[in-house]
């Protein structure tokens, strides 16, 4: 009797969370795309932890499998439909990259967990002797003469040919520049170009399911120890701001993700545990603990390559290559913080739609002026400068976002680690969307609006923040002040240099300048020339096959050209020789930019012209503000 009671109880609890899981399924679906995807390609209004929990939950229930080709497809479903019904099937190749050869991949998700755990049963060793015998969901399909294993099913025909016809095999590729330039040729808007660029950057349904997998085989390969270890994902990978080509950002939870399960069960047996050996010195610990971590990945776990250990960083972490999934990934130990700031960028990206395709057209702007870089420095951040478009979008009229302090979004010490979190209420995600309705701006409209906005900003001055929504005196000296949302008596862009700031000013009135000519000229029927948003990121010798012969048409700015005293040039000029001669020439050459050196930004000599004469109004306007004294004496304007 009692065991039928508990019978009943764990299948009644099965049942609840699968119906959870489905009706999360249908909350996180999305519209399709022209792919071919499955429609649940990316999140909507659900909160970030649910999303995280639902697709945790994909993870478990998937398998990586290495084959020759989407030909074997056929046959892998139904090797693997002999241990369980397969739900999904996704076929992707991994380019050859330095010593690592092309590689073709279909991750298969089963309908049940359990299903992973019988399959892997009867996974077998390759003879390698080299290779140690590791058991992880990342396999491959030998030959149909190779190895083989005997099988004990109760799986009848009619259940093996049912699970081989449900699943459909969905093959995907990266949209291509050239590709992609033809797509935004064809919009008939700005406001349709900035979503085509979105709908074909944005992370796509394998996308997602390959960085919860890869966080996946670190739980996996620290199970036997560590069975309650959770590696969370934050950054861009769930922030609503994904990029197809993003990095991987995971933090490992040796405890688990929180909740009872991670303090075990309630009997009077208590584990033993390895306490540290510097106790006092908690940076120490951290360091060792990691470089234990990057040894496992460097020497044992599949696919896991370039291993770089930055452990003297601020936030200590381990940089690596999954040559499997295609995902380079960065790794971190107890450090919370960046998970409970994608909660709150996953709160703004989540409430309208627009949000993320105006930052992803915005971050391929700054990305291709040279404003934004992968690489640590003094440039501007992508998280800099989505905090720079969220605050925009607050000042909007009607405002499209609500700050933190009227969604009632307060800070808080996370219960486990005593990092700061968020607090944020059921109420504020509707609270967000209804303030997001009320404001009907197009996405070419809210494009100019941004540039408008910055072109004006005084950012000698005044800070920037999301928490009231509105800019403030700085409270400290700094070229660029945002404040930290999270650890609000900090600055995230505290790295950005003066001489970054006037580049992003420049260009944001060059920007500004762009569209304001783009809406005299008016148009898009030429399919043939690049236009509207195309025109934000045109770079020389990075423009597309079909308007590679308008190249001739641009030129580069020679930018003490453009601040030098009219009778100065025309002495240049004459010295050379006068207009007419070839030294002329020459010198009038540097001056419109026909010699400049590649990799320089170019532009028609209309757009030159007009750029120049602004950049020269607003020197002027500088030189007539009346001077004021600093508190340190020193001459101000």
């Amino acid at each position: 009797m009692l065991w039928c009671v508990r019978h009943s109880a764990v299948h009644h609890l099965r049942s609840h969370r699968k119906c959870l899981s489905l009706a999360l399924a249908s909350r996180l679906c999305h519209r399709g795309s022209n792919s071919g995807e499955l429609p649940c390609a990316a999140p909507s209004s659900a909160p970030l932890e649910e999303v995280v929990a639902f697709r945790r939950q994909q993870a478990q229930r998937s398998l990586l499998v290495e084959v020759a080709g989407p030909a074997s497809a056929q046959e892998l479903c139904r090797v693997c439909g002999l241990h369980g019904t397969v739900a999904a099937l996704f076929h992707y190749t991994v380019p050859a990259r330095g010593s690592t050869s092309r590689k073709e991949m279909i991750l298969v998700e089963f309908a049940e967990a359990t299903s992973i755990d019988e399959a892997l049963r009867h996974t077998v060793h390759p003879p390698l002797k080299d290779c140690p015998p590791s058991y992880t969901p990342q396999v491959w399909l030998s030959a149909a003469g190779g190895h083989t294993t005997t099988i004990t099913t109760t799986t009848t025909a009619s259940t093996t040919t049912t699970a081989t016809t449900a699943a459909t095999l969905v093959s995907t590729a990266p949209v291509t520049e050239e590709e992609l330039t033809r797509r935004l040729a064809e919009c008939s808007s700005i406001s349709e170009q900035v979503q085509t660029l979105h709908d074909s950057q944005r992370l796509t349904e394998l996308g997602w399911r390959l960085r919860f997998f890869t966080c996946r085989q670190i739980e996996a390969a620290l199970k036997g120890l560590f069975p309650r270890a959770a590696v969370l994902p934050f950054g861009s990978s769930v922030n609503s701001f994904g990029h197809r080509d993003s990095d991987l950002d995971m933090t490992l939870e040796l405890s688990g993700d929180g909740g009872m399960e991670a303090r075990g069960g309630s009997g009077r047996l208590v584990f033993q545990g390895k306490a540290s050996s510097t106790p006092a010195n908690q940076r120490l610990t951290l360091q060792r603990r990691m470089e234990v971590m990057a040894e496992l990945l460097d020497h044992f776990m599949p696919g896991c390559s370039q291993v770089r250990r930055i452990l003297n960083a601020k936030v200590p972490i381990i940089k690596y290559r999954q040559d499997l999934t295609a995902i380079d990934c960065d790794l971190t130990m107890a450090n919370r913080s960046g998970y409970h700031m994608s909660r709150m960028l996953h709160l703004y990206g989540s409430c309208d739609p627009r949000v993320a395709p105006l930052v992803c057209v915005l971050r391929r702007w700054a990305r291709s002026r040279g404003l934004t870089s992968p690489q640590a420095g003094r440039w501007l951040t992508n998280f800099s400068l989505t905090m720079l478009v969220l605050t925009y979008l607050m000042n909007t009229s009607p405002p499209l976002l609500l700050p933190l302090a009227t969604l009632k979004v307060t800070t808080d010490s996370d219960p486990e680690t005593g990092d700061p979190s968020f607090t944020i209420p059921p109420q504020s995600t509707a609270a967000a969307a209804s303030t997001a309705e009320g404001n009907a701006q197009t996405l070419e409209d809210l494009l100019r609006g941004f540039f408008a906005h910055y072109d004006k900003f005084k950012f000698r001055e005044r800070g920037l923040s999301i928490v009231n929504g509105r800019d403030f005196v700085k409270p400290v000296h700094c070229a660029l002040y945002i404040q930290n949302p999270l650890e609000r008596d900090l600055n995230v862009s505290r790295n950005v240099t003066l001489e970054e700031v006037e580049r992003f000013s420049t260009e944001v009135t060059h920007a500004r300048y762009l569209m304001e000519a783009e809406n005299e000229e008016g148009d898009s029927s030429n399919t043939s020339i690049l236009w509207g948003a195309q025109r934000l990121w045109q770079r020389s010798g990075t423009t597309s096959t079909s308007a590679a012969r308008h190249n001739e048409n641009f030129h580069a700015i020679d930018w003490n050209a453009v601040f030098k005293p009219d009778d100065t040039n025309a002495r240049t000029n004459k010295a050379a020789g006068g207009s007419g001669g070839a030294g002329g020439q020459r010198a009038q050459a540097e001056v419109t930019g026909m010699r400049s050196p590649g990799g320089q930004n170019r532009f028609t000599q209309q757009e030159l012209s007009g750029l120049v004469s602004k950049l020269k109004q607003k020197a002027q306007e500088k030189k007539t503000q009346p001077i004021r004294q600093t508190r340190k004496g020193k001459v101000k304007r």
